[in-house]
């Protein structure tokens, strides 16, 4: 006989759907006996099913089918209202992620999701993938998603007359080249003797035209050709997948296909970027990169992307199945290149082949102005030296993995050491920020406790450098419903962080 089924809303995008499918994964791994029931939205899924790890779909439509039954685990992906309620109406033993009451009261159950839950417009430290902070609630660490058994991943040494898809559209038009950039990369391409094809959907139509004009190859055009089940087919058979931040991208990923992922526009490929191990991704060498949404009349970082860069790359890149990029000079100025690992708990991390210091360090010593040459720095950080925001990122991102008890508690103590030695004033200033917000939060709750859990921008008063912290306590302090022990939860935080201490042995609660 069956055990309880375990359910999961994720009534989300294409490439939101294949992020879960590590997830779905690893709930078929760990709990064998217990059927794996996913709710979605059937244009994303159905075209999908050949890829999924084993589970029973169902539209959002047969949710009251479903209210019938009574689940070991609910997990709810999604962001929608809706999903929120009927997470709140179900019958489980254990809930993680958004659930509303019967009054509308929204909570989120799990350190980790709430933790996601607080990273909207506060992302600009975060290190931790979408794919990991779906399970890591569950599951200590994650792994990368296994092919789907079409063929090995990685880059084929020496690979002449590479057939390379290249996709163009982004849902929105600052995640995508423009059809100059790609038209010249597909020249070169051509010229190296490489096989572009032009894939995307029925939006990326006209932008397929007018970039196949542009060449006077229109046989290379086969956007919105293909249904999204086929396109899969094809990308499948690739050597290379060139693309946006995309559904497609992490499919691409999925089926182990070599991907070189353009990061554009307001993306961060530390959260959404491909979740295998050795793939690529180029990214604009700008301080803003990475932010959840752009704030510049523009999005600058489009400019620093060469085509003759990245077609110089790709060809590095298929000449030596990637091993000797480190190696090499980084053809285009003001860009980055990233490669996709495991740290050593097997989460998703990025290093970087061409630092940010190295690309940036000449054009701001000779005090220029040319956005393709000098760094645009984020609007609500604070003057710092270069490589702070990957000093206290990586801070932030054990800091928390600590508290949450995904790493011994004397982790936050050498993170703290760590910054210490390497930014000595950050690490001071981080200190004093986080004493400050302990007093404020205790005075909050003694005269004004509504300042925190009804101000929807009480934690934007902390200093940049501590709004991670800021943002996950108003977010817990709501969570919780205000009560005495959570302002004391995080004042006690509060105190450990200022103090470079560990976070203490109180377990968090997320819901009231």
């Amino acid at each position: 006989m069956n055990e309880a089924p375990i359910l999961v809303l994720q009534m989300q995008r294409m490439g939101d759907l294949v992020l879960s499918f590590p997830l779905l994964a690893g709930l078929g791994r760990m709990f064998p006996g217990h059927p794996l029931i996913v709710l979605g939205e059937k244009t994303f899924f159905e075209p999908l099913l050949p890829l999924s790890p084993a589970a029973v779909y169902f539209e959002f439509e047969a949710a009251a089918h479903l209210e019938r039954q009574r689940y070991h685990l609910v997990v709810n992906l999604s962001h929608r209202p809706e999903a929120a309620a009927l997470a709140g109406r179900l019958q489980s033993e254990r809930s993680l992620g958004p659930r509303s009451d019967s009054a509308g009261r929204l909570y989120v159950d799990g350190n980790w999701q709430l933790y996601r839950a607080s990273l909207t417009h506060n992302n600009y430290y975060n290190m931790y993938h979408w794919a990991d902070l779906h399970g890591l609630d569950i599951f200590p660490a994650r792994t990368a998603p296994r092919p789907c058994g079409r063929r090995a991943s990685g880059f084929a040494a020496g690979k002449g007359g590479a057939r390379i898809g290249l996709f163009l559209g982004a849902s929105e038009a600052a995640k995508r080249p423009d059809a100059a950039f790609w038209a010249g990369l597909c020249r070169r391409l051509l010229e190296f003797g490489h096989k572009p094809v032009l894939l995307g959907g029925v939006a990326e139509q006209e932008l397929g035209r007018d970039v196949a004009a542009r060449l006077h190859a229109h046989a290379l055009n086969l956007a919105g050709r293909f249904s999204v089940r086929a396109l899969a087919d094809f990308i499948a058979s690739l050597d290379l997948f060139i693309t946006p931040d995309t559904g497609p991208m992490h499919i691409a990923d999925y089926l182990g296909v070599p991907v070189l992922n353009l990061s554009l526009g307001p993306v961060n490929p530390r959260e959404t970027g491909p979740f295998s191990s050795g793939q690529f991704i180029v990214q604009a060498d700008l301080e803003c990169a990475g932010c959840w949404h752009c704030t510049r009349p523009r999005a600058e970082c489009r400019d620093l992307l060469s085509d003759a860069a990245i077609a110089l790359l790709t060809r590095r890149l298929l000449g030596s199945a990637g091993t000797a990029v480190a190696g090499a000079r980084h053809p285009g100025e003001g860009v980055r290149l990233l490669r996709s690992k495991r740290d050593a708990l097997g989460l998703y991390d990025l290093e970087s082949l061409f630092p940010l210091e190295e690309n940036a360090g000449a054009a701001e010593a000779a005090g220029s102005d040319d956005p393709r040459k000098a760094r645009m720095r984020h609007p609500a950080a604070t003057a710092c030296a270069a490589g702070e925001r990957s000093a206290l990122s990586r801070f932030w991102k054990t800091w928390f993995g600590s508290v949450f008890g995904l790493l011994p508690q004397d982790a936050a103590v050498e993170a703290h050491r760590r910054l210490r030695v390497s930014h000595l004033k950050v690490d001071a200033e981080l200190s004093a920020a986080a004493a400050a917000f302990a007093l404020k939060s205790v005075a909050a709750f003694r005269t004004r406790p509504d300042l925190m859990l009804d101000s929807p921008d009480f934690w934007r008063q902390a200093p940049h450098l501590l709004r991670p912290f800021s943002g996950y306590a108003q977010m817990y302090a709501q969570n919780c419903g205000g009560t005495r022990q959570a302002f004391l939860d995080i004042v006690s935080l509060a105190e450990a962080l200022a103090e470079s201490d560990g976070p203490g042995g109180r377990p968090l609660r997320t819901s009231a």
